[in-house]
C-alpha cells in the first residue's frame, strides 16, 4: 500500500541456490556484468571527479585573482593612506598589549628620527627621539595616565559582566589621552625650523569584558600651528605692549593736555586782563580823536589827526587779531550770526581804510554787483573783520596804483569777495606762506612792519564759516578772494536809515541816556559820542550810582553800563534793575566794556543787558547798537 514502510527479510539459501546460476559459464558471465557495471561506475565516478577538478580549478583562479586584486587594492590604499599621513604630518601607532607588539606607520618613525621600517620593541625607544627636556615629561605621561590604567581593573565595580553597550562601563574606554611634545628635525622637513612639535593622542581600546585590549596612538606634526600661535602669542604680546605704551603716551598725552589747557587758560586770562587793559587807554586815544572838531583844524593839524587815528584804528585791528587768535588756538572761535545790512559791511569796511590809502596816494573803489542782497544772515563783525584784514593788507603792499573792492553772489547763492591791488604780486611758490601766523613775506618793495596775523585769522575765520580762502594773480598785483555762503532775509523791523548819524529827533525830542563808567577818561570820551549822535546824557562813577538814579524814577531812554566797576560791578547792576518794579525793569541797557570774549560777556547778558559795545568806542558801533535797542525814531543827520 502506497505510504507503508518495506519490511526486510533473509532469503532461504535454498531459494538462493535456486536462483544463482550454478554452471560456470553462467557465474563467468554473472561477473562479466557485474564487471561492467563496475567498469561504467568507475568512468562515471572519474568523469565526476574530472568535472568538478575543473571547477575547484576555476574557483581557485578565480579567488587567487580576487586575492591579488585586494592584495593590490590594499596596497596601493595604504600607499594612499601613507601618503595622506605623510603631506597630513599624520601617523598611526598601535601598541597590543596581550602580544606586546608595536606597529608603527612610516611618517611615525620619520617624524622620531628612525629608519621607515627599522623594528621598534619597546616604547621607550621611541621616548629616545624626542629632545632632553620632554623625555622625562612624555615617560611621566605615559607611566601616570597609560600604563597605570593597565594596571587596574576599571570594570571591577561591575562584577565582570560583558559590556552590553551601555555608557557607563566603555565611559572610560572613549576617552583620549593628549600631550604634546617636541623632537629633533631636519631643516627641510619644517620649513627650516630645527625642531619639531608633535601632538600625541592616544585611545585604548577594549573587550567586551571593558578591558583594555590594544591602544590606538595618533601623532600628527603641529609644528606650524605652534608657530603660528607662537607668532600669534608673540603678535598679541607686541599688541598688548603696544597698547600698554599707547595708554602710558596717552596718559602723557592727557597730562600734556592738561598742562597745554592750564597753560592755555593762563594765556587767556593773561590776554584777556592785556586787552582789557590795553583798550582802556586805547578806548581815551580813539575816542577823544573821535571827538575833534576837524572844521577849526589846519590841513597840516587835520592830516596829523588822520595818521594818529589810523594809526590807533590799526592798533585796534591788531588787538583784535591777537585776541581772535588765542580764541582760535583754544577752539573758541564762534560766530553769532544775525541780520546784517551787508552793503553797510562792505562800504564802511572800505571808508575804514580810504584814508590810509590816501594818504599813499592809492585809490581804494568799491564794486558792487546790481544783484547784491541787500540784508543777510551773518555775522557782521567777522565779515568786517574779513574787509578790514584784507584791505589792510592790500594797501600795505601797494605803493602806487589803486585797490579794489569787488563782491559779487555767484550761481550757488555764496558771497563772494574780491579784493584786487596793484602792488609787488606775491610769488607761487611763497603762497603756502601767507595764511601762517606771524609770517611776512618782506618781499622787495613792501613795507615793512606788522604782526603778520591779518591773513591766518582770516584763514580762521572761513574755517569757522565753512567758506573758502585764496589768492590769484592779478593784471597787476594780487587777488585776494574769499567766499562764503550767505542766507537773504528780508529787511529786519525797526532799521534805521544806514546813512542817518543823530538820534535828535523833531520837535525837540532828545534821548536821555545814563552812563555807568568808573574811569574819568572813558566817560569823557563816550558822553563826547553820545552827545554828537544828538543824547542828553547823565554820567555816574559806578553800578550803585547807575541803580539809585533809576531807582529815583528819573525816566531815562537807555543804560550805557560797564562792567568792571567799584562799590557794584555791571552784572550786578544789571541783575538788580531787572528785579525793579514795573517799566523799570524794561529799561534798555547795553554793555561798555573791555572783555570782548563770548565767556567774558556772558555774566553781563546773563544779567539782562539787551546789547554790548566793545572799547575802545567806535562811534559807529555805538550808534548801530543804540538803533538795535531804542525804539526811539532816529532822525536823519550826521554826526560828524
Amino acid at each position: 500500500m502506497p505510504g507503508t514502510p518495506l519490511t526486510r527479510f533473509a532469503v532461504p539459501r535454498d531459494i538462493a541456490a535456486a536462483i544463482e546460476p550454478v554452471s560456470p559459464a553462467a557465474q563467468i558471465a554473472l561477473l562479466e556484468r557485474r564487471l561492467a557495471r563496475a567498469e561504467a561506475a568507475r568512468a562515471a565516478a572519474e568523469h565526476l571527479l574530472e568535472q568538478k577538478s575543473r571547477v575547484l580549478a576555476a574557483a581557485n583562479t578565480e579567488l587567487t585573482a580576487r586575492q591579488d586584486s585586494l592584495s593590490t587594492s590594499l596596497e596601493r590604499r595604504t600607499r594612499q593612506l601613507l601618503d595622506a599621513q605623510r603631506v597630513a604630518g599624520f601617523g598611526t601607532m598601535l601598541w597590543d598589549i596581550k602580544r606586546q607588539q608595536l606597529e608603527l606607520s612610516p611618517q611615525v618613525q620619520v617624524m622620531i628620527g628612525l629608519e621607515p621600517g627599522s623594528p621598534v620593541k619597546t616604547y621607550r625607544s621611541l621616548v629616545r627621539g624626542l629632545l632632553r627636556e620632554d623625555r622625562r615629561r612624555m615617560l611621566d605621561w605615559m607611566h601616570g595616565e597609560l600604563l597605570a590604567r593597565l594596571d587596574r581593573d576599571n570594570c571591577a565595580r561591575y562584577d565582570g559582566q560583558p559590556c552590553q553597550g551601555s555608557p557607563g562601563p566603555c565611559e572610560e574606554a572613549m576617552r583620549e589621552y593628549r600631550i604634546e611634545v617636541r623632537c629633533p628635525a631636519e631643516k627641510s622637513g619644517t620649513d627650516g625650523e630645527g625642531v619639531r612639535s608633535l601632538c600625541v593622542m592616544a585611545q585604548f581600546q577594549v573587550d567586551s569584558q571593558c578591558r583594555p585590549a590594544m591602544i590606538f596612538v595618533t601623532v600628527q606634526d603641529i609644528t606650524r600651528q605652534v608657530r603660528a600661535d607662537n607668532e600669534a602669542a608673540a603678535l598679541r604680546a607686541r599688541e598688548l605692549q603696544r597698547l600698554e605704551d599707547l595708554e602710558r603716551l596717552n596718559e602723557a598725552l592727557l597730562v600734556a593736555r592738561e598742562q597745554a589747557d592750564l597753560a592755555n587758560d593762563a594765556k587767556s586770562r593773561f590776554l584777556a586782563m592785556m586787552s582789557h587793559d590795553i583798550r582802556t587807554p586805547l578806548n581815551g586815544v580813539i575816542g577823544m580823536l573821535s571827538l575833534f572838531d576837524e572844521s577849526t583844524l589846519t590841513a597840516e593839524q587835520r592830516r596829523t589827526l588822520a595818521l594818529v587815528r589810523s594809526s590807533g584804528d590799526q592798533l585796534r585791528v591788531l588787538l583784535n587779531d591777537i585776541i581772535d587768535l588765542a580764541r582760535a588756538e583754544a577752539g573758541k572761535l564762534a560766530l553769532n550770526p544775525g541780520p546784517t545790512n551787508l552793503v553797510e559791511v562792505l562800504t564802511d569796511g572800505a571808508d575804514f581804510w580810504r584814508h590810509l590809502a590816501h594818504e599813499k596816494s592809492l585809490s581804494l573803489d568799491i564794486v558792487l554787483a546790481p544783484d547784491m542782497p541787500g540784508w543777510v544772515e551773518a555775522d557782521s563783525v567777522r565779515l568786517r573783520q574779513l574787509i578790514d584784514n584784507m584791505l589792510s593788507n592790500a594797501i600795505k603792499y601797494t605803493s602806487e596804483g589803486g585797490v579794489m573792492l569787488k563782491t559779487r553772489v555767484l550761481p550757488s547763492g555764496w558771497l563772494r569777495t574780491e579784493v584786487i591791488d596793484t602792488g609787488i604780486g606775491i610769488p607761487a611758490h611763497r603762497r603756502t606762506e601767507l595764511f601762517s601766523e606771524f609770517s611776512q613775506l618782506n618781499l622787495l618793495g613792501s613795507e615793512p612792519g606788522g604782526a603778520g596775523l591779518g591773513l591766518a585769522i582770516c584763514q580762521r575765520i572761513i574755517e569757522v564759516m565753512g567758506g573758502r580762502l585764496g589768492v590769484d594773480d592779478a593784471a597787476r598785483g594780487s587777488c585776494f578772494w574769499f567766499e562764503i555762503p550767505v542766507t537773504r532775509i528780508p529787511v529786519p523791523k525797526r532799521v534805521a536809515n544806514p546813512a542817518v548819524r543823530s538820534f535828535a529827533g523833531p520837535g525837540g525830542r532828545v534821548p536821555r541816556v545814563l552812563v555807568a563808567e568808573d574811569l574819568a577818561t572813558n566817560r569823557i570820551v563816550v558822553e563826547g559820542c553820545l552827545r554828537k549822535l544828538g543824547c542828553e546824557v547823565h554820567v555816574v562813577a559806578d553800578g550803585q550810582q547807575a541803580l539809585d538814579v533809576v531807582e529815583s524814577g528819573e525816566p531815562f531812554d537807555l543804560v550805557l553800563m560797564d562792567m568792571a566797576m567799584p562799590v557794584m560791578d555791571g552784572p550786578e547792576a544789571t541783575r538788580r534793575i531787572r528785579a525793579l518794579p514795573g517799566t523799570l525793569a524794561e529799561l534798555p541797557i547795553i554793555a561798555l566794556t573791555a572783555f570782548t570774549r563770548p565767556e567774558e560777556l556772558e555774566p553781563m547778558m546773563a544779567a539782562g543787558a539787551n546789547d554790548s559795545v566793545a572799547k575802545p568806542i567806535v562811534i559807529e558801533d555805538l550808534y548801530r547798537a543804540m538803533s538795535r535797542v531804542l525804539a526811539i525814531p532816529a532822525a536823519n543827520g550826521n554826526a560828524r
